[in-house]
């Protein structure tokens, strides 16, 4: 693995990004837990565009040359349940990304138990390692789109209430309350990111999770398209571009302390209008199979993100049919490519 980099070279590297980030403290050196995920993948190659030493832990990566290629990236395979030493792993970091998790928002409901069992022990003991090795900040990664829950108010600031109806978004919501617990108890210093609905390159649609993957995904293979209820449900979509960029505004601000953040795009699209703006930019016509309404969909998502744009200066910049275009055309591609 290369040497760390000089600190003026981290600099040029994230001035060059759309979004003309501030450069990591010195000497940071980044622990990505869920680096195999979507959100992860795409925070790892950032991080090795900005030329910060990262150790990334997840499952298999999903870009064409592996993660584990990259120059600045150590590469630790493994998941959320072989997770066992947790201090370990964190041990020499600067800087900890908590991506990992296990279930979907949608399933979750279907053994609330188990979203318990499978994620929160762990949490508590990371943060437990984060204190103990002295992390200098944890970012974690929420749900803004199922924290809330039923909104009174759209666009939805950080002050809402929050009154999540899947077991998904409880567990979230739990983290976040053990992160405020440990800064009371021991200073630790965090973010939390309660990020919109993301979207984009390698996102693959037979997770089972992600609307546009999964609309585009069906539009170019033929495939009819689920609808649950009227498909009148609205949500805010932001580009993974936004959203990694979101994550490294917030993680190396130089704000200390606690700090809460939405992330999104403060616009709501319906299902019926992602179908209809996917078809639009493939020039493919939908074929819709209507089925039964969820229990976990909330009716309205639309986050209000002004208070990360004010702290930090980000601001989206991908374009929704932009996006959606070059997440289509990813979507071609990817099984020409291995690794994906």
């Amino acid at each position: 693995m290369a040497s760390a980099p000089h600190a003026r070279d981290q600099e040029a590297a994230l001035s060059q990004a759309p979004h003309g980030l501030s450069p990591p403290p010195p000497g940071a050196r980044c622990l990505v837990l869920g680096a195999g995920g979507f959100i992860g993948t795409n925070l790892c190659l950032a991080l090795d565009h900005a030329r910060i030493p990262t150790t990334g832990f997840g499952r298999a990566a999903r870009v064409p040359q592996g993660l584990a290629e990259l120059d600045r990236l150590d590469w630790r395979h493994g998941t959320i349940e072989m997770l066992s030493d947790p201090e370990r792993l964190v041990a020499g970091h600067t800087h900890l990304f908590d991506l990992i998790g296990a279930g979907l928002p949608n399933s979750s409901n279907d053994n609330p138990a188990q979203a318990v069992a499978d994620g929160l022990p762990l949490k508590v003991r990371l943060l437990e390692a984060c204190r103990r090795e002295g992390v200098q900040r944890t970012v974690f990664t929420s749900s803004g789109g199922t924290v809330y829950g039923p909104a009174g108010n759209v666009p939805i600031l950080e002050t809402a209430p929050t009154n999540p109806i899947c077991a998904y978004g409880i567990g979230k919501l739990t983290v976040e309350k053990y992160l405020a617990l440990y800064r009371h108890l021991h200073g630790l210093d965090y973010r939390v990111l309660r990020i919109a609905n993301a979207y984009g390159e390698h996102q693959r649609p037979e997770r089972g999770q992600g609307l546009v993957a999964a609309v585009l995904d069906r539009l170019l293979t033929g495939m009819p398209i689920p609808v649950w209820g009227d498909g009148a449900t609205v949500r805010d979509y932001l580009h993974i571009d936004d959203v990694v960029a979101a994550i490294l505004a917030a993680a190396f601000s130089d704000a200390d302390g606690a700090r809460l953040y939405n992330v999104g795009s403060g616009i709501g699209r319906s299902v019926r209008a992602v179908i209809d703006d996917a078809a639009r930019v493939t020039g493919l016509q939908p074929k819709l199979a209507i089925t039964a309404a969820r229990s976990a969909d909330v009716a309205v998502n639309i986050l209000d993100s002004g208070l990360l744009r004010r702290e930090t200066g980000w601001t989206p910049v991908v374009a929704w049919e932009d996006g959606l275009a070059r997440t289509a055309a990813w979507l071609l591609g990817r099984d020409r490519m291995p690794g994906t």
